[in-house]
């Protein structure tokens, strides 16, 4: 209903957006720039953010533009976990 009313031609906040349909904010350049300098650095990083700061989003159009053979990218979404659900979910996404 509400995409009628405003003419849009899609969902603007579905997980399915497109890294080319961002709206290129001072806040995403930055942090495209910073998650960009982790794989160059070959380095390990956390990400951490209120909800609906696009976290997730900012994570998938990096790892969109990364090599499968090349890196790695394990997404743990839930923050409530405990320390060896941490590990166990590193330990998972690295294939063990």
């Amino acid at each position: 209903m509400y995409r009628a009313f405003y003419s849009l031609s899609g969902e603007p906040f579905s997980k399915g957006i497109a890294p080319e349909d961002y709206f290129p904010s001072r806040n995403w350049s930055e942090a495209k720039a910073r998650l960009q300098y982790l794989v160059r650095a070959r380095g390990i990083g956390v990400l951490v953010g209120e909800p609906g700061s696009g976290k997730t989003f900012a994570l998938r159009s990096l790892a969109a533009g990364l090599n499968p053979a090349l890196y790695r990218v394990i997404y743990l979404p839930l923050s409530t976990g405990t320390v060896m659900d941490f590990y166990r979910g590193l330990a998972g996404g690295l294939g063990e």
